[in-house]
């Protein structure tokens, strides 16, 4: 009996240590997959533990570990390069899960913590996500397309939203789309859906042309035009809003034109008008420098942020409260913000805030998709077939009637063609956000008796759309990009317009962009290298660029003699002379750069006119156009 008893226990024995063995083998192996792939893992645990809490913890907790879970993910996205899901992309999609599971423990009985909020999108996150991008804008590069940004956005909106609207009215008379789904002015309900469905987000799109290094020009046109598109989206919708309850005739339409300008102009103003008296402020209270005798806890860092903070929302709320415009408001007021009063500030506050205002803008962009992808399951849906299945086809022929005729009518005035690749990338990166979804949300009732809150077929179609353009488009822009020819991985001559190195002001580039003189010197041997080359002007190109200069060179004389004396603003720097380059000192910089300049010029014109009949004609036959260009300008 002892013998069995003994055999027993090492019988025993001999498992438990098989089981151990078995025990550390498998976690050798798992922590060799945790080491190979941590970050998955990583991700996938966080995810997990995200769903537990909102399958068994509180709502606030489920919406910060949510919330925590599209950062991480978003994280993983960036470091390891996974250009076919952007963040954005992302968000969505854990929106989308969390939703489910958050309709499926309170048995439909949504609360209303995770329901969408146009009020909060539009005075909490869509304030600061655009004027994050108003301030660490690369200013240079907008405005050098600012012509052919403001066509697309202004015209282009305007034309993609009566395309939209008018295929969407078609649709309904000939029974593909129901009435039923619809108020008592289709007509101009369908425009109002076609404004809203115009108005293209950005994100996901700018994110992968930043990672991939996207030409330059398709970065500018795609910011630019985004950015204002969704004011201009924004402004029109509102104006339609008003006329929703008298007939719409032609002469509405032309009131609605002139008010959708007057608006337009007058959000800018204000804009403009809030940062000159934030430049003014910062400038007169000497943040950059505040002296010796000032308290032991003093913080000029946390006084800029608040400043430049209340500035933009004050900005945003007086546009709103005339009836003008917001977004478009606090997007010039960073603009000027960033102009003039970034160069008031001290050298900590110019990287602390302004790094602050992206990092809130990325935060916010980040939530509101995920909150975008909770109302796929969350919320209620009116499912209409027919806004469905030609939903999307119509936006794309929106876009496309938009993109194609405009980009033809920039290059008969530019001197840097839009080629046809970035025409159809510009095209491809139609997609639709949280904006259009928000306006949506706003649509007039279509059944007010039974108190039916706004649209709700249009706004499922809204979210289809959103979901579809945000997933699907966003993650084909790297293959488009390649199949275009516009993504070289080898190329890091590229940069986007957010690059803000320690030539911080792109504004002004050296001397020769800071005197008008010499920039018209400068442009008379470009354009003669241009037509050396065969590629001249025609009739709108010439007119357009004499007034495009003229206008330049007026805003200069302006700009350097009132606005950065009184606004601030970046001196201007200068190699030589005792001046220093100020405009406060007589610009002696300037002065010594322009007469270098002017001399170099004399003492080659008598060399060139004595050596033109000789050579000129012979660096022409060789096909020389820089001798050419040269030439031409001593000439003129």
């Amino acid at each position: 009996m002892l013998l069995c008893a003994s055999e027993r226990r090492g019988g025993l024995g001999n498992r438990f240590f098989l089981l151990l063995r078995l025990l550390l083998r498998s976690a050798l192996c798992i922590n060799a997959l945790i080491t190979k792939f941590s970050d998955l893992f990583l991700c996938a645990l966080s995810l997990c533990y995200v769903f537990c809490v909102i399958y068994y913890g509180k709502k606030i907790q489920a919406a910060t570990f949510m919330f925590s879970a599209c950062i991480i993910v978003s994280f993983l996205i960036q470091r390891f390069n996974w250009t076919y899901l952007q963040p954005s992309g992302a968000s969505l999609c854990i929106g989308m899960i969390s939703g489910a599971i958050i309709n499926s423990t309170m048995h439909d009985k949504v609360d209303r913590l995770f329901m969408f909020s146009p009020n909060a999108f539009f005075y909490g996150f869509l304030p600061i996500i655009i004027y994050s991008a108003g301030l660490n804008l690369q200013r240079k590069n907008f405005f050098q397309d600012f012509w052919t940004i403001s066509l697309f956005a202004f015209v282009g909106t305007v034309i993609s939203a009566f395309v939209f609207g008018l295929g969407t009215w078609f649709l309904t008379l000939i029974g593909i789309i129901s009435k039923k789904h619809l108020g008592s002015n289709r007509f101009l309900e369908c425009l109002m859906y076609g404004t809203l469905i115009s108005a293209t987000d950005p994100v996901a799109t700018l994110s992968v042309f930043a990672d991939v290094k996207a030409p330059p020009l398709l970065y500018n046109l795609v910011f630019g035009e985004s950015v204002l598109n969704d004011a201009v989206a924004v402004v029109l919708f509102r104006t339609l809003e008003k006329f929703y309850s008298v007939d719409f005739t032609i002469k509405t339409f032309f009131t609605v034109i002139f008010q959708f300008i007057g608006v337009s102009i007058g959000s800018m103003t204000i804009g403009i008008l809030c940062a000159l008296v934030c430049a003014f402020t910062t400038k007169r209270l000497g943040l950059n420098d505040p002296g010796v005798h000032v308290a032991a806890s003093y913080n000029g860092t946390a006084y800029t942020f608040a400043l430049l903070l209340l500035d933009g929302y004050f900005s945003y709320v007086i546009a709103e409260n005339v009836g003008c415009s917001g977004i478009m408001s606090i997007f010039f007021t960073g603009i000027g913000n960033a102009h003039y009063s970034y160069h008031n500030v001290g050298a900590e506050a110019k990287v602390a805030v302004f790094k602050s205002f992206e990092a809130i803008a990325f935060l916010s962009e980040t939530f509101v998709f995920a909150y975008l992808g909770l109302q796929v399951a969350t919320a209620p849906h009116v499912f209409d077939v027919g806004m469905i299945l030609f939903g999307f086809p119509l936006a794309l022929a929106s876009r496309f009637a938009n993109i194609f005729p405009l980009s033809k009518v920039a290059n008969e005035v530019r001197t840097e063609k839009i080629p046809e690749n970035i025409q159809k990338m510009h095209a491809a990166c139609g997609l639709r956000g949280a904006v259009a979804y928000a306006l949506a949300l706003a649509m007039p009732s279509t059944n007010p008796s039974a108190n039916v809150r706004g649209s709700p077929a249009i706004e499922t179609a809204t979210l289809v759309i959103c979901v579809i353009s945000t997933l699907g488009l966003g993650g084909a822009c790297l293959p488009l990009m390649q199949k275009w020819k516009l993504h070289d991985p080898d190329d890091v001559s590229h940069s986007n317009a957010f690059d803000r190195g320690d030539n911080d002001d792109d504004d002004n580039d050296g001397e020769i962009a800071n005197d008008p003189v010499m920039r018209a010197e400068m442009r008379a041997i470009q354009d003669a290298e241009r037509a050396a080359m065969g590629g001249g002007f025609n009739h709108w190109s010439r007119n357009f660029t004499k007034v495009k200069y003229f206008f330049f060179d007026t805003w200069d004389k302006v700009e350097y003699g009132f606005m950065r004396p009184t606004f601030g603003g970046r001196p201007i720097g200068g190699s030589g002379g005792a001046g220093g380059g100020g405009v406060g000192s007589g610009g002696g910089g300037v002065g010594v750069g322009r007469a270098a300049f002017s001399r170099l010029q004399n003492e080659d014109e008598d060399e060139d006119a004595n050596a033109t009949n000789n050579t000129g004609s012979d660096n022409v036959e060789l096909g020389n156009p820089v001798a050419f260009a040269a030439n031409a300008a001593a000439n003129k």
